[in-house]
């Protein structure tokens, strides 16, 4: 855009804009703001900064319109206005202030009964935020999970789910997890996809053993056996040998199961996990191996922890003398 054209654009939106706020208040000859009129000044005066690339005017004309459109009822436009000035604070790269005005978009698509947009923009807003409040990011991911289930567009719903679900692993909230993937499977009984339920079905499995939980894993077993398909799946089979070789404190069994290719087709975060389960030989307890150095004692019981480190026998002493 020329020099000039973008002179003349920002004078246009500089005159709507002063209209705008004018229609927008009350004075001693108008008693009751023109929401109508106003919202049409508004709307102009923000298309023309944003033709001009002055984003923090285009950001409050959007705004102030979105203000206008609530007022009007119209809370679909007011939303979407809403959305217009997070896209000019995103230009201004304010981050927060971005995903903050997505929430507030959301909010208004929820009141107009738009749940499936409000997920939309729900998870737009959590993907700003990863960087900065990787707790908020999580909650808003799975919230927007729930909203696509609740809205029935579940066909829309599958990049979200493997999105937050891979975020959960990714950061060892492995509860948050497994109770998302639970809420997956509703989804691909509903759209009949078994294959892919019979993979979510094996993910909890192996997540469950990895964190020591061989109860939970059975108690999951024995609910994902509901699933018609899954019983005599090659998931299911793999699941069910998994649990047994756990059970029989089967090392080798463990090894050889998890070295199948099979686990190589579920979630990155999972095949990774699933790779690196075990037993421990010398507990007979499922964990995942690590790779983190060894937790750093008292130096007055130095000595005495490394002779004792693998002596299962010897540790709850040691730690009751370094407390």
């Amino acid at each position: 855009m020329s020099d000039k054209l973008k002179t003349n654009k920002k004078i246009e939106g500089e005159t709507f804009m002063k209209e705008g706020d004018k229609l927008s208040k009350t004075n001693i000859f108008r008693w009751k703001a023109d929401w109508d009129s106003a919202a049409l000044a508004y709307e102009k005066a923000a298309n023309a900064f944003r033709s001009a690339k002055i984003y923090d005017s285009a950001k409050y004309c959007f705004l102030r319109l979105s203000l206008c459109q609530t007022h009007m009822d119209v809370y679909y436009l007011a939303a979407k206005s809403m959305e217009n000035a997070s896209a000019m604070a995103k230009e201004l790269k304010e981050i927060q202030e971005c995903a903050n005005l997505l929430l507030e978009s959301c909010k208004l698509y929820r009141t107009n009964g738009n749940s499936f947009q409000a997920a939309d923009t729900m998870t737009k807003a959590a993907k700003l935020l990863e960087d900065i409040d990787l707790d908020q990011t999580i909650k808003l991911l799975t919230d927007a999970c729930e909203l696509f289930e609740l809205d029935d567009k579940d066909h829309f719903s599958g990049d979200t789910f493997k999105q937050t679900i891979s975020m959960l692993l990714k950061h060892k909230k492995f509860t948050e997890a497994v109770d998302l993937m639970v809420l997956q499977n509703r989804v691909f009984v509903k759209l009949e996809q078994n294959h892919d339920l019979h993979k979510s079905c094996l993910s909890v499995i192996t997540i469950l053993l990895a964190t020591d939980d061989i109860v939970g894993a059975k108690k999951h077993y024995e609910q994902f056996l509901d699933y018609p398909s899954f019983l005599h799946s090659q998931e299911g089979t793999t699941a069910q040998e998994l649990i047994t070789a756990f059970d029989n404190h089967d090392v080798d069994g463990v090894k050889k199961i998890v070295s199948r290719h099979i686990f190589n087709f579920l979630d990155n975060q999972v095949a990774k996990i699933s790779k690196n389960l075990s037993i421990s030989k010398d507990s007979l307890n499922p964990i995942i191996k690590s790779t983190a150095p060894p937790p750093q004692y008292n130096t007055t019981t130095t000595n005495n922890n490394n002779n004792n480190y693998n002596n299962p026998s010897t540790h709850q002493d040691d730690d009751e003398d370094v407390l």
